[in-house]
C-alpha cells in the first residue's frame, strides 16, 4: 500500500483505490468526478458535492514509457500500483508500450491525433 510515500496525486490514485471500492471503475483521468484531493493530507476523499473535470498533462510521444503509461492511464480503470497499469485480461506486460500494443491503442495514427487535438485544445 502507498499511504506513507503517498506523496503526489498520482501515487495517493493508488491507495484511494486500495481504499474506495467507488471509484474502481474510474480511470485516473475520471476519479476528480467522485473523489476530491486533500493537498493538506495528500490523499483523495470521496466527493460529498460538485462535480470536477479531471485532465491528464501532456506528455510528447518523444518522451517513451511516461507517454504509453498516459495512454493506459485514459483506459484502465482502478489501479493499485504501478504493475496494475500495464495488466491486460490477467497478463501483466513488462513495458507500457507492449500493454497499449496489446489493448490496440497503437494500431493507428490514433495517438498522434490524439495528441495533436489536445496540443490544439491546449493552445500550444
Amino acid at each position: 500500500m502507498y499511504n506513507e510515500e503517498a506523496s503526489t496525486m498520482f501515487l495517493a490514485w493508488f491507495e484511494a483505490n486500495h481504499q474506495y471500492v467507488g471509484g474502481r471503475d474510474l480511470t485516473y483521468a475520471e476519479f476528480p468526478t467522485r473523489f476530491t484531493y486533500e493537498k493538506k493530507d495528500k490523499r483523495w476523499q470521496p466527493r460529498k458535492a460538485g462535480y470536477q473535470i479531471g485532465r491528464l498533462h501532456y506528455t510528447p510521444p518523444g518522451i517513451g514509457e511516461l507517454y504509453y503509461m498516459r495512454i493506459l492511464l485514459t483506459v484502465q480503470k482502478g489501479c493499485m500500483g504501478y504493475r496494475c497499469i500495464k495488466t491486460i485480461n490477467g497478463h501483466t506486460y513488462d513495458t507500457f508500450q507492449e500493454a497499449c500494443s496489446t489493448l490496440g491503442l497503437l494500431d493507428d495514427d490514433k495517438e498522434f491525433i490524439d495528441g495533436i487535438t489536445e496540443n490544439a485544445e491546449l493552445g500550444l
